[in-house]
This record gives C-alpha cells, sequence and structure tokens, in this order.
C-alpha cells in the first residue's frame, strides 16, 4: 500500500520516502521568463486601445512558447507517473481528492505558478495509469493530511515551519512534509471512520479525537509553557519567608 503526495516542488511523493518530476529548475524559469513576455505584451495592449487602435490590429497575449511550456509540463508529470508505477508494481496506490479549481493565494504570482505546474493533470495520469496497467489506484480524503502528524495525529499549521519541514509540535516527530502528507494518504485508505467524514470540521474533529486517545495510550501529558511560569511564580512567593 502506497501513498502519493501531489505536489509542486515534487510532482509526486510517495509514502516509502520517493520523489518523482519538480516544476521547479528548468520547467519555472521557463514559466518566469513566459509570465514577463505576457506582462509586456498586455502592457502594450493597453496602451495601444487608449490610442484608439482596432481590436484587430491589436496584440495577441497568448504565446506559442507558453502552450509549448504547457505540453512539456504534462509530458514530465507523464514520466514521473509512469516512473512510480514501475517502480511499484503490485503495489495499491491512495492518492490525494486535489481540487486545484478551488485554490487560491494572495499572491498573483503564487497563483501563476500553480496554474503553471499543471497539477490538475496529476491525479488524472494516476488513474489513466491504474487503468492501463490494472492496479488499484483510491481517492482518498486530503484535508489536514499536510497538517496532521503521521505519529500522534495532531493537527496544527504551525506543523510546518516551512515548504519542505514537517515538525510536529507536541510529540516531536521531524519529517520532510511532502512524506509525512503521502503517509497519513496511505493510512487513509482503508479509514472507514474518516470516509464518512462530510465535511473539513468533522474530519479534524475525528483527527483531534485519535490524537487525544493517543496521549492517554503513551500516557503523555502536555503542560504549556504560561502555566509552569505561573507555577514556579506561585511556588516562588509560598517560600519567601522575607
Amino acid at each position: 500500500m502506497v501513498g502519493i503526495d501531489v505536489g509542486i516542488a515534487n510532482f509526486l511523493t510517495t509514502s516509502d520516502g520517493r520523489h518523482y518530476g519538480t516544476f521547479n529548475g528548468k520547467l519555472r524559469e521557463r514559466h518566469k521568463r513566459d509570465r514577463e513576455k505576457r506582462r509586456r505584451k498586455a502592457k502594450l495592449r493597453k496602451c495601444l486601445e487608449k490610442k484608439g487602435v482596432p481590436k484587430e490590429k491589436l496584440p495577441s497575449t497568448s504565446s506559442a512558447t507558453g502552450q509549448r511550456l504547457i505540453r512539456h509540463v504534462r509530458q514530465e508529470i507523464n514520466r514521473a507517473v509512469n516512473l512510480c508505477f514501475v517502480e511499484h508494481e503490485g503495489c495499491r496506490f491512495a492518492y490525494e481528492q486535489l481540487s486545484v479549481a478551488s485554490m487560491r493565494h494572495k499572491a498573483r504570482a503564487m497563483n501563476a505558478y500553480m496554474r503553471a505546474s499543471n497539477l490538475g493533470h496529476v491525479p488524472h495520469q494516476i488513474a489513466w495509469n491504474a487503468t492501463k496497467r490494472g492496479v488499484a489506484a483510491t481517492k482518498v480524503k486530503s484535508a489536514y493530511s499536510s497538517q496532521e502528524c503521521s505519529v500522534c495525529h495532531f493537527v496544527d499549521r504551525k506543523n510546518r515551519p516551512n515548504q519542505q519541514t514537517f515538525c510536529c509540535r507536541v510529540c516531536g516527530h521531524t519529517a520532510h512534509a511532502d512524506i509525512n502528507a503521502s503517509r497519513n494518504l496511505a493510512s487513509r485508505l482503508n479509514d472507514k471512520e474518516l470516509r464518512a467524514c462530510q465535511n473539513r470540521q468533522e474530519v479534524k474533529a475525528l483527527l483531534m479525537r485519535r490524537h487525544e486517545q493517543w496521549k492517554q495510550k503513551c500516557r503523555f501529558l502536555v503542560v504549556e509553557p504560561p502555566v509552569q511560569l505561573g507555577l514556579w511564580a506561585r511556588s516562588e512567593t509560598s517560600t519567601d519567608v522575607g
């Protein structure tokens, strides 16, 4: 059973710690150049519109280089998925339900970067490869998979101090963020309780209940620093005889 996490830095990351394909490097540099070219064309188009130039004579904001980049990105995704299936022959796959259309960032550059990476093509290619090879590949709910600790199930956005690092604020488990997420996806393949959840709130409530069960099982007590400081201050004042 192998979990697959989809991302930009690595198109695919499996639960056994392998990475396949990336949008960074040459593809990202080509995207930057194409985006700057489109912005210059759009600026020129606005200036010509103000001067009264007819629309049929205005320069187009589309570019042949942008279309070639899209084809090359899809080719890289296809190679990454094919290699992943070859190296995991006979395995069952669990991959995330990815909705790229609903993903939005505050920065326009990040939105353009995400669209250029063509992440929406990855799940389709996984499903197509699974059907072609006769392999079981199942979509699982991905809510909080990148924020959940694969050891203690604690969910917090602060568990990821940066894009590539996962460090649980409770148990201290440290791993590559994509590998941790892929392990969570693999564990959700046969999880009937999580499958029955209707929304993200129910998923988070279930994960936090499991975290509390993990703490009771391990007899783990978390004491916040402010509480410790308060107890220390009271003990100091009670022992002060002067």
